[in-house]
């Protein structure tokens, strides 16, 4: 982390992480480049980072994240993302290059929905005479823009242009939402246009480098030239004619999804790297009295709230990619005109929105709590990755709607309410009745899919044996432990059966239940039975070298998570391949070299609170009250 004084931070790795590091059975580097899409991109990657960290505006961020005010930490940000967009300019960055640089200048950079939204919106919804004539100032910067839909969330302080969906009403006739491009701010003095009234919405949980905002328009008119007219058009006498469906006008919004997605699988590895980094250098509470306290990341109970995390980081990361290459291949077909994978295109992604961000803020709110006191402080990273993560389960489709997206075309779902129709409940009620149903449907689904992505992203992955080897083993303790934590879920669907043939394509079949266990689909009792079954598993493990019987499915998911030691030599090494410098980590407990009580105290010196021995609070409040409490008789 920067900015703490030479000489104080230990110039070598911490001993206890370095040990770690040594026990990899396989070449990080080599999973560095798989995660980068190849030793060039990695290299790409590499020499973006030392150009954005040798500029102290960069450098400086984690200052500012640890102690800013949210007025002077957003204005940091505009200052930063300035800078970006100009560097972007200077050098000729492409696409890919500016995606590289913005993910590694750091969470929620103050004008990301330039890039994200408003440019997107323009390109997929703007005519060639609209691209002409607003696209290009948009990516030149003379025009920053947000995209305003049905709520209080986008950018108020910053943009000066928005690309507003609002109901198209022609001679009182409803034709749907469509999206017409608005200025809302003078391009002179920033002030709102005649009629606007915009601004910051208040304090809120995370996102803090950006201004979401609300728009109010107040009889303003559009001229009808400003309605992006590439999927529909109205003409000057009011006529309306429909190019293309009306849902072609969400693909922005489907392309958002897809990066979150992505976007859940960066912020998710950063909190598996500074969790288990930290783990691996503290040690607490003595096992046997002889020896020296444990590293925390030896109690299995550690490693219950830690390899999960970094296992879902890695599924997600292998099944986001698999989704951006089926976005890629369908946005190509959309251009031409073909909008038939779209439908499948917004399941899909609709699903992976909301099973990424859900389970990352889940994992990293975990991560957080495994770090003990330490997890609290901004200072640790984990705590800013958590409030950085909470809107994304929000934002651009909430948990709940987007699973609900999904379990419209699972068959599960479609039959329970079938079944309440038939008996007489009218659809409405019927659908109503099986939300919940449907929700855990969806759930198991995109839990069954993402295994799915992991386990055929390595099995036709060109790595060594060593590295396969270890990823095969993440896929597989992803898997079984889904079906262990929702069980109930994955029976009741009949998933898990999927699953472990997914995991484990070449096994030989074998018998699928294990002696005395019951199918059922009622949670309670199947985690009944597992705690049973794991508690006799420990038991016989000391005294039996080998199962007497073939092992049922759900008795060899029970031993793989028990037998948690298998992924534990690899560990670091597996957040290590994320190679997250520090400067993007912003973590006192979290660094490469594992310093992490030297660099907390540093840290906790620079508090502004700090700056003098004695608080003014003490003159204030404090001094008179304990001269008066001396006085007082008791």
């Amino acid at each position: 982390m920067s900015g703490f004084v030479t000489g104080v931070i230990p110039s070598r790795v911490n001993p206890d992480l370095q040990e770690e590091r040594d026990r990899a059975s396989f070449n990080v580097t080599e999973l560095t480049h798989i995660i980068d899409g190849g030793a060039e991109k990695t290299t790409q990657r590499k020499r973006i980072e030392s150009i954005l960290f040798g500029d102290p505006d960069f450098r400086g961020f984690q200052d500012a994240k640890a102690f800013g005010s949210k007025s002077d930490f957003y204005s940091a940000m505009v200052h930063k993302s300035t800078k970006l967009f100009k560097l972007k300019q200077e050098l000729r960055w492409s696409e890919e290059e500016f995606g590289i640089a913005l993910r590694i200048a750091g969470q929620g950079m103050a004008l990301n929905l330039q890039h994200d939204m408003f440019i997107p919106a323009l390109e997929r919804l703007a005519t060639k005479e609209q691209k002409a004539k607003w696209l290009i100032p948009a990516k030149q910067y003379k025009i920053i823009g947000t995209y305003a839909q049905t709520e209080m969330g986008h950018v108020g302080k910053s943009s000066n242009h928005a690309v507003v969906l609002a109901t198209l009403i022609i001679k009182g006739k409803k034709y749907g939402m469509h999206p017409f491009f608005v200025q809302i701010r003078s391009m002179e003095d920033h002030t709102p246009m005649p009629g606007i009234k915009i601004g910051d919405i208040g304090p809120r949980m995370g996102r803090l480098t950006s201004d979401n905002g609300y728009l109010i328009l107040n009889n303003i008119r559009i001229p009808r030239e400003n309605m992006l007219m590439k999927n529909a058009q109205v003409s000057p006498d009011g006529t309306f004619t429909a190019k293309a469906p009306n849902q072609a006008n969400y693909a922005t919004m489907v392309m958002v999804r897809v990066d979150i997605s992505q976007y859940s699988s960066y912020l998710l590895s950063q909190g598996a790297t500074i969790g288990i980094r930290y783990s691996a250098v503290r040690r607490q509470s003595k096992l046997d009295p002889k020896e020296r306290e444990p590293k925390i990341l030896e109690y299995q109970t550690q490693q219950f709230k830690l390899f999960p995390a970094l296992a879902f980081a890695y599924a997600i990361f292998f099944s986001s990619r698999s989704l951006r290459r089926n976005y890629t291949e369908a946005y190509t077909e959309i251009q031409k005109g073909n909008l038939q994978k779209l439908p499948e295109l917004h399941c899909q992604s609709a699903g992976m929105k909301a099973f990424c961000s859900d389970n990352m803020l889940r994992e990293l709110e975990i991560i957080r709590q495994s770090c003990g006191g330490h997890g609290y402080l901004n200072a640790s990273g984990i705590a800013m990755l958590v409030t950085t993560a909470a809107p994304i389960v929000t934002v651009e489709g909430e948990t709940t709607v987007m699973y609900l997206q999904v379990a419209r075309t699972v068959s599960r779902a479609a039959k329970l309410v079938q079944t309440d129709v038939l008996s007489g409940i009218p659809q409405h009620l019927a659908f109503n009745k099986n939300l919940v149903n449907m929700v855990r449907a969806a759930k198991a689904h995109c839990y069954y899919s993402v295994v799915k992505d992991f386990s055929e992203a390595v099995q036709i992955l060109k790595a060594s044996h060593q590295t396969i080897k270890v990823l095969r083993t993440l896929c597989c303790f992803f898997a079984v432990h889904g079906v262990v934590e929702e069980s109930g879920d994955f029976l009741e669907e009949g998933i898990s059966n999927n699953t472990r043939q997914v995991v484990a394509p070449t096994a030989k079949p074998q018998n699928t239940q294990c002696k005395n266990t019951k199918q059922t689909s009622t949670k309670r009792r199947v985690r009944d039975k597992e705690r049973q079954r794991t508690t006799q598993k420990h038991q016989t493990q000391r005294t039996t070298h080998k199962p007497t019987r073939p092992m049922g499915n759900r008795c060899r998911i029970r031993t793989a998570i028990c037998h948690g030691n298998n992924r534990r030599p690899n560990a670091v090494a597996l957040v290590d391949a994320f190679d997250h410098r520090d400067m993007a980590l912003s973590s006192a407990i979290g660094s490469y070299d594992g310093n992490a009580y030297e660099r907390l105290f540093k840290s906790a010196e620079k508090d502004p609170m700090n700056n003098e021995e004695v608080h003014q609070s003490y003159h204030q409040y404090l001094r008179s009250f304990i001269q008066e409490m001396n006085k007082a008789k008791l």
